[in-house]
């Protein structure tokens, strides 16, 4: 059946019609697009559209004036900072010279034992030329508070000859012969001023109490640990007659439970014998009662 002339042409004039409204439209969506764009931080940086699909040109959104800049807060008024005069500057306070070298720190100890006018004994000669002499003291004095031996520190040479023992019978003893070993060590240490030893202590107390407070001790317990260094040699026991020994092996122990219970250094004392042993707690006792003397 043939169609209508009238109805075909009602059919293509329609989307004519509808065209113009959808075209308003998508204008207004564009617009109100790019507006929220240009209002969006960043979006001056958005690349442009290729100009094939690049819509109709449209007005730029009103430019937003800036904040204005927050104003400075005025500084509030404060005192001035006095200056030192020119009295007061003359009697400032050098700068703190660096601490001496352990080098420099041995000049001037043995500096100090010179102008004392001590004779040092040939037998104690090697204990003050050796280096690190004021180090080498004080570890020496707090070994002995502790009832050690400071050989090592010292740097004493050790009597000759080797531990002597006699046997009478089944039973060993020292042997009396070998306390000969100490004389020359008792005599050198005896023969030491006390009171010149005195002196020495006040002049070198601060050198004294830097070098103890090294080993990690308290600075004020240095005075305590010089008497009780003392106090260990005046409190050794003696005894007229050789001690007995007893076999440990390859060594040789007190058979008295007393006497092997002490310390190291007061075993090393009776080793010394009697004689040598009160001479040295009589020059030790001295020196306390220097030290102790306030004048």
């Amino acid at each position: 059946m043939q169609a209508n002339r009238e109805n075909r042409h009602a059919s293509r004039e329609a989307p004519k019609r509808q065209r113009r409204p959808l075209l308003s439209v998508a204008i207004a969506v564009l617009i109100l697009a790019g507006g929220v764009y240009w209002l969006m931080p960043g979006g001056q940086d958005r690349p442009q559209e290729p100009a094939a699909q690049r819509a109709e040109p449209v007005a730029p959104a009103p430019t937003i004036p800036p904040a204005p800049a927050p104003q400075a807060t005025a500084i509030r008024e404060a005192p001035d900072i006095p200056e030192r005069s020119e009295q007061e500057r003359a009697v400032a306070p050098p700068e703190p010279a660096p601490p001496p070298t352990p080098e420099e720190l041995d000049q001037r100890l043995r500096a100090a034992l010179a102008e004392s006018g001590l004779d040092v004994p040939s037998a104690l000669q090697t204990a003050v030329s050796a280096p690190y002499l004021l180090d080498r003291g004080v570890s020496s004095m707090d070994q002995v508070a502790r009832g050690l031996v400071p050989q090592r520190t010292l740097n004493i040479a050790r009597p000759r000859g080797a531990f002597a023992s006699r046997r009478q019978g089944q039973r060993y003893f020292l042997d009396p012969a070998g306390y000969r070993r100490y004389d020359t060590l008792t005599q050198a240490i005896s023969s030491l001023p006390v009171s010149t030893l005195a002196g020495l202590f006040q002049t070198l107390r601060p050198q004294l109490r830097t070098t103890y407070a090294s080993l990690g001790y308290p600075v004020e317990a240095m005075d305590n640990t010089l008497i009780a260094a003392l106090d260990a040699i005046i409190e050794a026991p003696t005894q007229q007659r050789p001690p007995e020994l007893v076999s440990k092996g390859a060594l040789w122990a007190y058979r008295d439970a007393d006497l092997e219970s002490r310390s190291a250094l007061q075993k090393q004392l009776l080793r010394a014998g009697p004689d040598n042993t009160r001479r040295l707690q009589a020059w030790a006792l001295a020196l306390r009662a220097a030290l102790l003397d306030t004048p």
